[in-house]
């Protein structure tokens, strides 16, 4: 009997562990990540259908959808009044046109990435939807580039239009800046855009960043890109393996497809237009002050939209003779410091013109703004006019003389005080002003090579013009061999397109090195570099003012040309690289 109880206890606790264990969830084990777009199972009407007489549209998918900014997203063209209402049921797609469409009209609805599934975000592009109301779907493409006119970048994400010269009251020129366009796309990650399905006429081709989303170049920051001549589309076929049945899609006929596999490599050698477009931003060309601010005493900054040409400040409420104003243009000359010296006064009220055109007046607080704080050691101590160091790090003496600066203009000095210590060796080197208004010098000497240089500043052997003077400063550097340094030459030929051209040293991040400007063939030369890597780039100047110049729509001008040479070039030390450049 007890053997049968023990049995019966035994059974009980493997039931209720067996049921315990089995009510424990346990994460199942996942598979693969799924990265696959959803599919399109089937359209009504069909994709590719002529003849459409009705206003609603179904496009059914393999699997749950999210359908992500349509009206901003799905392009359509020709372009709608009004946004067809999209909505989502089931795994189904369904758009309700709410305006007439137009007869014998191919349109074409570019889904972009507006379609993705539930689970991963995977994004289905390249879809499009076309349909006709007519008998026919026209069936020309026209592909491109969009590019950044002053670095050749790709350039996503940018609306690309066409336009057909239907308007009895507009010129065609003038279509971009009045009305929206006949075929609307958008640039890939690529730059690129493929418009299809678009009519045999002459077109005009235009980028825009269309920043108010009315498909209209009206706005002056709005960047634009446009062809100089009308384009025409050609017939581009599909790819013979790309040709399957689909029942979304009208099937090709099997002889169809046979012939494009015959000839399939006559397709593959035919070469199809691609019309090549630069971004850029026009310039306004009204002068206008931008800011203006008082830095320190006796210092104010105006910057403005472009370089000065002929700056004036007239000041309107200032003696001249008891309160002295000196310019300094900074070296790009979109900006202007007023240095006062003299009588203080409170405020400063002045007149600014450019090239004898009075842009701005403005008025100034000049009273030095209090800060309540808590005291701290450093208010005992006594402003002091600053000397500021050269490229010291490094200082490459090959190239460049070494230049100090001062916090402001100097109004007295003794340059027979300042000591140069090399080695065991004191001397008082040549110094020099190096500007105008007395706030840069020259320190002059016959520098040698992996020498460490002290340059030393006594007290008080400079004053400002505000009566500041100097503490005690010591500079220090260190001069590089000649042989740390590389150089490269550049054998240019530029007969295939003459011209005025800049040629540049860059980084890979585009900051400028060194540039040099020539009008015919011959050896560029980039001497004493650092080693590294570095980009060569021309700009054709074509109105000769050594700068790059961007375009210009209503005048029909493009931006200048910018080239790159081919490859980067890395620079050794103590090593000349020699490079051919055909532009």
């Amino acid at each position: 009997m007890y053997y049968k109880l023990f049995l019966l206890t035994l059974l009980l606790f493997t039931a209720c562990f067996s049921l315990w264990f089995c009510a424990n969830p346990v994460s199942p084990v996942g598979g693969p990540k799924d990265v696959t777009p959803p599919k399109v199972l089937k359209s009504d009407p069909p994709n590719q259908s002529i003849n459409f007489k009705g206003n609603t549209i179904r496009i059914d998918f393999e699997e749950f959808i999210n359908l992500k900014n349509p009206s901003t997203d799905i392009l359509i063209s020709p372009p709608l009044i009004t946004q067809p209402d999209y909505r989502l049921r089931g795994k189904s797609v369904i758009m309700k046109f709410e305006d007439s469409l137009k007869a014998n009209t191919t349109y074409v609805l570019n889904f972009g990435k507006a379609i993705t599934d539930i689970t991963e975000n995977n994004v289905l592009t390249g879809f499009s939807y076309v349909f006709s109301t007519g008998s026919y779907i026209d069936s020309l493409s026209l592909k491109g580039k969009v590019i950044n006119a002053f670095d050749l970048t790709p350039q996503k994400d940018m609306f690309v239009f066409l336009y057909i010269d239907n308007s009895d009251t507009i010129p065609f020129d003038s279509l971009p800046v009045r009305v929206p366009p006949y075929y609307i796309n958008r640039t890939d990650d690529n730059g690129e855009f493929l418009f299809k399905n678009i009519q045999n006429l002459p077109y005009k081709l235009l980028a825009l960043n269309d920043q108010n989303s009315n498909m209209i170049f009206d706005q002056p920051s709005e960047k634009i890109a446009f062809y100089d001549t009308l384009v025409y589309p050609c017939f581009i076929p599909p790819p013979p393996d790309t040709i399957k049945k689909d029942s979304s899609v009208i099937e090709i006929e099997k002889k169809d497809t046979l012939s494009l596999k015959k000839d399939s490599s006559l397709i593959a050698k035919q070469i199809f237009p691609v019309y090549n477009l630069r971004l850029f931003e026009e310039i306004d060309s009204t002068q206008r002050l931008l800011k203006k601010s008082v830095i320190n005493d006796g210092m104010v900054l105006f910057q403005f939209k472009y370089p000065v040409k002929n700056p004036r400040f007239r000041s309107l409420n200032l003696d001249s003779t008891v309160t002295r104003i000196t310019e300094e243009i900074f070296p790009r000359k979109d900006s202007v410091v007023l240095w006062m010296s003299g009588q203080p006064t409170d405020s400063l009220y002045i007149e600014i013109s450019d090239n004898n055109l009075v842009i701005d007046t403005a008025k100034l607080d000049l009273r030095k703004k209090t800060v309540k704080r808590k005291a701290s050691a450093q208010d005992t101590v006594a402003e002091r006019l600053n000397i500021i160091a050269g490229k010291s790090n490094p200082f490459n003496y090959f190239k460049f003389k070494y230049e100090c600066s001062f916090s402001y203009p100097l109004s007295r000095w003794d340059f027979s005080r300042v000591l140069l210590s090399v080695d065991k060796d004191t001397i008082h080197p040549e110094i020099y002003f190096s500007d105008s208004i007395k706030r840069r010098i020259i320190v002059q000497h016959k520098w040698n090579e992996e020498k460490h240089y002290k340059i030393i500043f006594p007290d008080s052997i400079f004053y400002g013009i505000t009566g500041l003077t100097n503490d005690s400063t010591k500079i220090e550097f260190t001069t590089r061999a000649q042989k740390e340094f590389g150089s490269l030459i550049i054998d240019l030929n530029i007969d295939a397109h003459p011209g005025n051209y800049i040629i540049q040293l860059i980084t890979e991040k585009e900051s400028l090195i060194e540039a040099h400007y020539t009008s015919g063939n011959g050896k560029v030369k980039f001497e004493y570099i650092l080693p590294g890597k570095y980009k060569v780039k021309a700009i054709l100047d074509r109105n000769g003012n050594k700068r790059w110049d961007t375009g210009n729509y209503r005048k029909n001008l493009q931006p200048e040309e910018v080239s790159y040479f081919s490859k980067t070039v890395e620079i050794r030390a103590n090593w000349d690289v020699e490079e051919s450049w055909n532009l």
